[in-house]
């Protein structure tokens, strides 16, 4: 007889749509859903991921003829919808030249100087801290070795941009 052992790891939302350690009771739901799929010999064991929240700091130079102010707002426009945790999978990874490219296709940005991601950990945050700049190799921010997502929590307030003059 072969007994062969599944995990799936799961997040949650709030109300809010920010991501939260999915319930006890939510992963026994799964759990018993999912028995109805699976052979006798089978476990299924339902885990809950991490979840990395993260900042976004941006500098870009304007193009002569575009208000700066427009420019940076339809930046930051195209940075949350990027963001958007409908777009994240667990393990997924941020590529820093795809933040790179969104910003060059906003019109009115002539380039981008600098694009930094850092860690939000505490208080509305996640409880997890997460070394970024350890976790950044070739332009690429990888999740940990555990299954985790990153998340912008408050795009408001964590996707930060400034215009610049060289």
């Amino acid at each position: 007889m072969l007994f062969r052992s599944i995990s799936a790891y799961i997040l949650a939302y709030n109300n809010s749509k920010n991501i939260i350690q999915a319930s006890t009771t939510l992963k026994n739901n799964i759990k018993t859903y999912l028995s109805e799929y699976k052979s006798l010999t089978d476990a299924v064991n339902i885990k809950n991921a991490y979840y990395i929240n993260i900042g976004v700091n941006f500098d870009i130079t304007v193009s002569t003829g575009y208000n700066n102010r427009d420019v940076l707002s339809n930046c930051l426009i195209a940075l949350k919808e990027h963001f958007t945790i409908d777009n994240w999978q667990i393990n997924q990874p941020i590529i820093l030249s795809d933040i790179n490219s969104i910003l060059l296709q906003v019109k009115g940005v002539q380039s981008v100087v600098k694009v930094e991601i850092n860690n939000k950990q505490g208080g509305n945050y996640s409880p997890y801290g997460y070394d970024i700049s350890g976790a950044t190799r070739n332009g690429v921010v990888y999740p940990s070795l555990d299954p985790a997502v990153f998340e912008v929590r408050f795009p408001d307030t964590d996707i930060q941009g400034r215009v610049v003059t060289l």
